[in-house]
């Protein structure tokens, strides 16, 4: 087992560790995890990668793994971390709605989902948040049945939470 305690960069935002992974991948040096939305909060986790390394992770307290995030690089090999897609709710809104209307709209929709305590992520004036199985859309169809102007699918994506908007306290 190799123990590491640090996420040495991602790839998708570091252009020279970005250079780097694809000259390992030509070469046939890259590996990978595959990490939960749940995993990737956890500051202790053992994973072994898709070529059979095990691996032990103790993150500082706080840390999160990305999709691409590189949690091993040694000449012979780089481990990186993939994120693992997930069903998620997406409410859009129509974009010509009264302000007292929008106003109504989104507290309701902000104490439902509330409620829940469901990470969200709002992106392109539409809100994410995971869910457990399909019938849940149907749940969240009936309970804002009332409420016009919305939308609600389903998508399986990567979720990534807005930043302070993954924390449950009373």
């Amino acid at each position: 087992m190799i123990h590491t305690d640090k996420i040495v960069g991602n790839i998708n935002s570091d252009s020279h560790l970005k250079v780097r992974y694809q000259a390992m991948l030509r070469s046939d040096h890259v590996e990978r995890i595959e990490v939960t939305r749940l995993e990737a909060e956890r500051s202790r986790l053992r994973k072994v990668s898709d070529r059979g390394t095990d691996l032990a992770l103790t993150l500082p307290p706080g840390s999160h793994i990305n999709d691409g995030d590189v949690v091993l690089l040694t000449e012979e090999k780089m481990v990186i971390a993939k994120r693992v897609p997930e069903n998620v709710a997406i409410i859009s809104l129509e974009s010509n709605i009264a302000a007292d209307q929008l106003f109504n709209i989104a507290i309701k929709l902000g104490h439902t989902i509330g409620n829940m305590h469901r990470p969200i992520k709002i992106t392109n004036g539409k809100i994410y948040f995971p869910i457990q199985s399909e019938s849940e859309i149907e749940l969240f169809q009936k309970i804002f049945s009332k409420l016009s102007h919305l939308d609600i699918k389903k998508e399986n994506i990567i979720f990534e939470p807005d930043s302070g908007y993954n924390i449950h306290g009373h």
